[in-house]
């Protein structure tokens, strides 16, 4: 049955636009790790869709945005295969996803098969964008991430001697490590030592007694929040207390999993793709209202990943068009996210700002933003 009442819905450029429900639903899915060692990024980041859904729930023709989501668990084959659901089964217009770097990867090889526009909502390695042409990202990506975290342990900490820790078995971790250690090391900088972490069965006490030796005055961490709070507790163990650096995700997820471990994180800086302490725009404090307690940068990145989407499919004559959608996509510009403006170009890259934080009194704090 056709509705015939009236909507006001808020967009990016924060509009108020009078829409006519039209009785057409649009399908968009999710992929997420709603389950499993990293389902706090997933949970967060659906929970940030949701509230952005709840402020434009229809298009500006009247479609009804309905939302199908799929756990994934973070793992590149539930990952594949849920996109697999989603487009043949569920015939979706669009995919958001809230997987990290290895299983939007994964989803990247298959992509362009099911033309399909999919937008990559924390994913930030660089080549995601590389191996499809319907695949985006709404993040920075990591040679960016790593070259400005390599520049502000230099140039503003004055940081001369870093050791650095890489997941082995992660492609983010990897080229982070590889990135952050390379620039580094072009602007006068030495790597004290690469530690690769291969599970449970580290000797973390051990690693650090032997990476101590060589003097770093930094540890980059570009690793699992599980492991960062593994070597901070080892370290406060043997009485060694280094400054220490992370990467996008890093802090919301140690205070969101380790809250009550709060006191052992003062100190620790990570770049990010939000700050809780930077004013936020129009769209972003009508958005945040609606939005259940601090948003966190997860959720953060689900707001704007939904609102982007909306913006694309508006410029479309039909909204289901799926190229026309990835066309859209990839033509953002100036969008007014929850802190700033974002632009996606031709090649499915985001040209957005980087802050980096810091963890002081079990809070996250703002301490400079680089564009």
């Amino acid at each position: 049955m056709l509705l015939a009442a009236m909507v006001v819905l808020f967009g990016g450029c924060d509009r108020r636009q009078a829409v006519v429900p039209s009785g057409k639903t649009i399908k968009i899915g999710v992929i997420a790790p709603l389950t499993g060692t990293n389902r706090a990024k997933g949970k967060e980041g659906l929970k940030g869709i949701r509230a952005a859904m709840r402020l434009e729930p229809y298009l500006q023709n009247g479609d009804a945005i309905e939302l199908l989501t799929e756990d994934d668990r973070d793992e590149p084959l539930r990952s594949l295969q849920a996109l697999r659901r989603l487009v043949r089964r569920e015939r979706v217009a669009a995919v958001l996803t809230l997987s990290s770097s290895g299983p939007v990867l994964e989803i990247a090889a298959a992509a362009d098969k099911y033309k399909t526009p999919i937008l990559a909502l924390v994913a930030t390695h660089p080549d995601i964008t590389r191996r499809s042409r319907f695949v985006s990202q709404l993040p920075f990506d990591d040679d960016f991430q790593g070259a400005v975290a390599a520049l502000y342990v230099r140039d503003e900490l004055l940081v001369d001697r870093v050791a650095v820790f890489v997941n082995p078995d992660s492609a983010y971790s990897r080229h982070l490590k590889s990135t952050f250690g390379k620039k580094f090391q072009s602007i006068g900088g030495r790597i004290t030592d690469a530690v690769s972490l291969t599970g449970d069965a580290d000797d973390y006490e051990s690693i650090l007694k032997r990476v101590r030796a060589e003097r770093p005055e930094l540890i980059y961490l570009p690793i699992r929040a599980e492991e960062v709070m593994r070597i901070i507790e080892k370290a406060d163990k043997i009485g060694w207390r280094p400054e220490m650096m992370g990467s996008d995700g890093l802090l919301s997820t140690v205070l969101a999993k380790y809250a009550k471990k709060a006191h052992q994180l003062d100190g620790l800086r990570a770049t990010d793709l939000y700050s809780p302490e930077v004013p936020l725009t129009p769209y972003g404090k009508k958005v945040a209202a609606l939005y259940r307690g601090e948003p966190t940068s997860y959720a953060a990145m689900g707001i704007e990943g939904y609102a982007l989407l909306m913006d694309a499919m508006n410029r479309c004559g039909d909204a289901g068009d799926r190229a026309c959608i990835n066309r859209q996509i990839r033509s953002t510009r100036n969008f007014t996210g929850v802190l700033g403006k974002i632009s996606i170009g031709p090649d499915g890259k985001a040209d957005r700002p980087l802050y980096i934080n810091a963890i002081h009194g079990g809070n996250m704090k703002y301490i400079v933003k680089v564009y």
